[in-house]
């Protein structure tokens, strides 16, 4: 059973996504709000301590709370998740080739560090987690609008260094990238998975996000150089990419599988009542 402050919470919540509270609209002071269902202050500041958790409102000292722009009611900057190239080299997506290094409160644009790698970024780098590996962190950002900003932090494989010379110090023009296509003498490969999580204080100071409710998508890009003959393809880098999901979605075509080739052949099978197909293909008949 919800306890008191859920119930109010859910009220208030429906009231919102319906839009009688508008975005930028203040709600009701605590007060009258406790009055109204017959709680105490504290049960109310419960209920708005759930809205500002989920990034609905948020409160301004000495006003009180108000609704927020929250992400589905606003027009995200779509990032379409692709590489391409111009004379300064690969970019990921027609919406950021204009974008450059932003500095840092250092001072400085890119941080070359050692530093142990994160277990995700481990396992897709296959080595244990806390590997001291070498990372390159940047800021990147759209020089014309402030917030228009995402983290970069490129963690390196450790053959990398090793075995490729012009990659022990100034990597030069097109970066790494072009380095190693020069050294392999063929084409990397890239894939990406999205996921989101909550920022930590740290990522929403520097992408300049709100306080609470928002989080970060969060683009995990695997680049890889093609193995030839029996050789397997090994992995160069592994980025992990930060974003607001406050601003920015991603986008990306669906191509059409091999099964699905036009023309198609009719359908056979009722959606409803067609049994289940497990992961191996066969049917669950039980289902």
């Amino acid at each position: 059973m919800a306890s008191r402050y859920e119930e109010i919470a859910s009220d208030l919540r429906e009231r919102i996504v319906s839009g009688e509270y508008a975005p930028g609209a203040q709600l009701p002071m605590m007060r009258d709000l406790a009055t109204t269902h017959g709680v105490s202050d504290i049960t109310i500041r419960k209920a708005y301590a759930v809205l500002t958790r989920e990034g609905l409102v948020e409160s301004r000292r000495r006003s009180g709370v108000y609704v927020k722009d929250h992400p589905d009611r606003v027009r995200l900057t779509v990032r379409r998740r692709q590489i391409e190239r111009d004379e300064l080299g690969y970019y990921s997506g027609p919406e950021v080739q204009h974008w450059r290094a932003l500095t840092w409160p250092e001072g400085d644009k890119t941080r070359v560090t050692e530093a142990p790698v994160p277990a995700d970024v481990a396992e897709i780098l296959d080595v244990a987690p806390g590997t001291p590996l070498t990372v390159r962190k940047r800021m990147v950002g759209d020089p014309h609008i402030e917030e228009h900003r995402q983290l970069a932090d490129s963690w390196i494989s450790q053959w990398v260094t090793e075995e490729i010379p012009s990659l022990q110090g100034d990597t030069g023009l097109g970066g790494m990238y072009d380095r190693v296509e020069e050294w392999a003498n063929r084409a990397l490969t890239w894939r990406e998975e999205v996921s989101a999580r909550m920022p930590s204080p740290e990522e929403a100071e520097a992408l300049l996000m709100p306080a609470a409710g928002v989080p970060l998508l969060r683009a995990v890009r695997v680049t890889s150089l093609p193995g030839r003959g029996r050789q397997a393809d090994r992995v160069i880098e592994v980025q992990d990419i930060r974003m607001s999901s406050a601003l920015f979605a991603v986008g990306y075509p669906l191509p059409r599988g091999a099964s699905a080739k036009w023309p198609v052949t009719p359908a056979t099978s009722d959606y409803y009542s067609a049994p289940a197909v497990s992961e191996d293909g066969d049917t669950d008949a039980s289902s």
